[in-house]
């Protein structure tokens, strides 16, 4: 706006910052807040039959190695406890980018890889969020997808940025933030679960 001062401008979310720069720019911007990824949707039926026949969860417990900052420690004590909750109502699933593959197997979960056993592209990995009944992640990429397909789910956010300042909040895609992600326990992010996960 005119007289704001960048530091302030650039506290505010990033959709709205993009849709402004746009804007004054003469760029239409209808689908900046709305953002559309059905066309990016594939078939991962064979991907999905080798690891699951139910409904399931995603867990995305890692994060860039630049930012250790956004990675809560817990997930794996997490798992376990929906596996308590839930019995066999729901698989656990994690699909591991490049470097994540030996660290995903200490969790309690089924690895989603691809025939040749390397991490999902894109477009699967989009389906895989699009299909999921929940998302649990630290802030990375795949969270701020889960937002922007409105999935029921929940980030675990840090002091690092705000939930606000990256736009990622959603009707169905809720935050939890706190100072430090070491000091957000199990217990409070399940009760934030059970509260959205029949």
């Amino acid at each position: 706006e005119t007289g704001q001062k960048k530091t302030d401008f650039d506290q505010e979310p990033v959709l709205d910052r993009m849709e402004i720069q746009l804007n004054k720019s003469g760029v239409k911007t209808e689908k900046i807040k709305k953002i559309d990824l059905t066309w990016s949707f594939v078939d991962i039926d064979k991907l999905l039959n080798n690891s699951t026949s139910r409904e399931y969860v995603l867990i995305f417990p890692f994060c860039s190695k630049k930012h250790p900052q956004k990675k809560w420690p817990f997930f794996i004590e997490l798992v376990e406890k929906i596996r308590e909750i839930y019995k066999n109502k729901y698989s656990i699933l994690i699909a591991p980018g490049p470097n994540e593959i030996k660290e995903a197997e200490s969790f309690n979960a089924e690895i989603i890889l691809n025939e040749k056993h390397e991490p999902i592209d894109l477009s699967q990995l989009i389906t895989l969020i699009n299909r999921s009944s929940f998302v649990i992640s630290n802030d990375t990429g795949p969270a701020h997808i889960s937002s922007h397909l409105n999935k029921k789910g929940l980030v675990l956010f840090g002091s690092h940025t705000s939930a606000k300042k990256v736009s990622i909040e959603r009707e169905k895609f809720k935050v939890i933030t706190v100072k430090r992600l070491s000091d957000l326990s199990v217990n409070s992010v399940i009760e934030k679960i059970k509260d959205n996960l029949n």
